[in-house]
């Protein structure tokens, strides 16, 4: 009955809203990219975006993929690979090996991660308000700032293009979960304005029918799935002038959800649950050219979480007697900003500069009414590239970070604890690319990377106090390697390939040590090796469709003496993804995809690396334009309900049908 009064609920939100106010004219994309969102800006003279790999998704991928989530729209991509599991049913983010740590998400240019862990879930961050995302792997910008060491990630958000626009769209599958999202939009001659949110609600999501139920795990619905999910965005811009830009945004998360419990029999389920996962991020944003020759853009920000994580007795997840129950209380935030200034004085060369300043502090609470313990530290980003063409077809550029952390403060609620002095960085690159055959494009790149140790490796003593904290842990570094190609081919054809390698230095592992109090520290232990290659090709040959595929080879190799294994977790040796737009006609379109991963591994209850099981997943639907800017989509995500998973323990969703409706005014 409740689906049913969703569907019912769809029906009427359809009504509300005519389809005689959608325009009669050919159908225009929405959601301009937000100028002011980029970083480093493709397509225009930045050399350092064609020296490496800059990949992008755009809002029409995004629709046409159906990703809800920042994790789902990037698992499109080459080189990007998705983990989800764990005891927080996390969903990471790995570029080329390197996780969501190595590469920092950004949003319009402003770092977006729990100051205390340095990390947040991609699976919690939607999708609604996204014009594209850009990757830039292995050698990024220096302009991002500090701990790019993999690379980087900036979403860039909308902006209207017309007096009055908006879009929407409202999703129902087979198992109950519902969303959805509007945007409206203004753009005016001196200002503009966007308005937009989106909402989840899921009882929970099924497992493949054939899982073998377990102790932990009795199949059907998969346990304490549930979400319930708002968000919201809304950003005012002035443009007073040619040539300059100034924008205010904010946006805000909220979330209730469950997390799954090990689906391993041989492991020990724990029942927790997020009672609350919320997160806000105000932002300003300027770009002001002072003469024809210097711009300047600046950004100020404040970014705020706050997340309740309550451990239960049972499968009931009522009580909260027993000794392994808990609630965990996080509050944390971050502010900050950057200056970026660009020179143009020089015939033929581009120079900019950059400053950032950011402070993260993290309060905790480890039991209801317990005592809050406090951690803080800032950090600094110098920052120089220079862009180089020497003639039409040959273009260099190098660039400089000099990157600072300074610890501030170590108090657990009872007392301080040790600080470590402030600590520096200097990370230079460098990268050519040459233009042969016309069009040809031939690039190399080189450049050393760091991330500082975040608060919680610093300073955790862990959840059961089993955690000898470290406030002496120096940065990782990696020195990233890229050599590569891209070539248009005949009849509407175009390929690109890329071989990496990185060499990893100083990576922060958690060891067991021998103390009377401690059984474990996070210390600077490891050396890695990340090499590999990623070649796509995409085709536009066959009228009326678009194809493409790509695959990445990755060797993640343990370098440390003495290791036990060579394999590193999480990270799949094999990776293929291939997709197929078809246009039968005026009214109807099909899209499949389809995902190839092997070589994964994890580690199991006994501490052993174990590999994954490798896996295809297909997703198929049909598009019916029933109006020029109306659609309506019927799908399947998992056609052939593969039973599969990406960590032990974490089983994924099984065949899903879902009915969508999409429309523009």
């Amino acid at each position: 009955m409740k689906a049913i009064g969703k569907f019912v609920f769809v029906l009427l939100f359809l009504m509300v809203i005519p389809i005689s106010l959608v325009s009669a004219e050919e159908a225009k994309p929405q959601g301009q990219v937000f100028d002011l969102g980029d970083v480093v800006v493709r397509g225009q003279s930045e050399t350092i975006s064609k020296v490496g790999t800059v990949d992008t998704v755009d809002y029409e991928m995004i629709d046409l993929t159906n990703s809800r989530n920042l994790s789902d729209a990037l698992n499109t991509l080459p080189g990007v690979s998705i983990s989800s599991g764990g005891p927080k049913a996390e969903s990471s983010i790995s570029v080329r090996g390197f996780s969501n740590r190595y590469v920092p998400i950004f949003y319009d240019g402003i770092p977006l991660y729990i100051p205390y862990d340095g990390y947040v879930d991609g699976g919690n961050l939607t999708t609604d308000n996204i014009s594209k995302v850009d990757v830039s792997k292995g050698v990024s910008s220096v302009l991002y700032g500090f701990n790019t060491m993999g690379g980087a990630i900036n979403i860039v958000s909308r902006k209207p293009t017309k007096p009055f626009e908006g879009s929407y769209r409202l999703e129902m599958t087979d198992d109950s979960a519902f969303n959805g999202n509007i945007n409206l939009g203004a753009k005016q001659e001196k200002f503009y304005f966007t308005l937009g949110g989106g909402f989840t609600d899921s009882d929970g999501w099924h497992l493949s029918d054939d899982f073998v139920a377990n102790v932990n795990e009795n199949g059907g619905d998969r346990d304490n799935s549930d979400l319930k999910d708002w968000n919201t965005a809304v950003k005012f811009g002035l443009t007073p002038s040619e040539g300059h830009e100034y924008a205010i945004g904010y946006q805000t998360i909220r979330k209730e959800k469950g997390l799954p419990p090990t689906a391993d029999p041989k492991g020990r389920a724990r029942y927790w649950r997020f009672t609350d996962w919320d997160k806000q991020t105000f932002y300003i944003i300027g770009d002001s050219r002072v003469t024809e020759d210097l711009s300047l853009k600046t950004r100020l920000y404040r970014d705020e979480y706050v997340n309740v994580l309550d451990s239960y007795d049972d499968n009931t997840y009522t009580t909260q007697k027993k000794k392994y129950a808990f609630q965990s209380t996080y509050d944390d935030y971050s502010y900050g900003g950057s200056m970026v200034a660009r020179f143009t004085y020089i015939p033929k060369n581009t120079l900019s500069t950059s400053f950032h300043y950011k402070k993260d502090v993290h309060t905790e609470q480890g039991a209801l009414n317990g005592p809050w313990g406090e951690y803080e530290q800032d950090m600094y980003s110098f920052g120089i590239e220079d862009d180089i063409k020497f003639t039409d077809n040959i273009a260099f550029v190098v660039g400089m970070g000099y990157d600072i952390q300074e610890p501030k403060k170590s108090f657990d609620g009872v007392s301080n604890g040790a600080i470590r002095d402030s600590a520096s960085s200097f990370n230079p690159q460098a990268g050519l690319i040459v233009t042969v055959m016309e069009d040809m494009d031939i690039h190399f790149s080189v450049g050393r990377k760091t991330r500082w140790p975040t608060l919680k490796e610093l300073y955790s003593d862990g959840i059961d106090n089993d955690f000898k904290p470290n406030p002496e842990l120096e940065q990782e570094k990696s020195t990233n390697y890229e050599v590569g190609f891209s070539k248009p081919l005949p009849n509407y054809n175009n390929i690109s390939l890329a071989l990496f390698y990185s060499d990893v230095k100083d990576k922060i592992e958690s060891v067991s040590i021998v103390d009377p109090t401690y059984d474990e520290q996070y210390q600077n232990i490891d050396e890695a090796s990340l090499k590999g290659f990623e070649i796509q090709f995409q085709s536009k040959m066959i009228p009326d469709n678009d194809f493409e595929i790509n695959y990445t080879y990755t060797e993640a190799k343990n370098e440390t003496p003495g290791a036990i294994t060579d394999k590193l977790n999480s990270v799949p040796e094999h990776k293929l993804y291939v997709s197929d737009l078809y246009k039968l006609n005026n009214w109807v379109s099909l899209f499949a995809s389809a995902e190839y991963s092997a070589g994964r591994y994890d580690e199991d209850v006994n501490y052993n690396q174990v590999e994954v099981g490798d896996f295809w997943v297909a997703n198929m639907k049909m598009i019916v334009s029933l109006h020029k800017s109306f659609n309506v989509e019927v799908g399947v995500k998992n056609l052939f309900d593969e039973n599969y998973e990406m960590e032990i323990g974490s089983p994924q969703q099984g065949q899903t049908f879902f009915i969508a409706f999409q429309g523009r005014f």
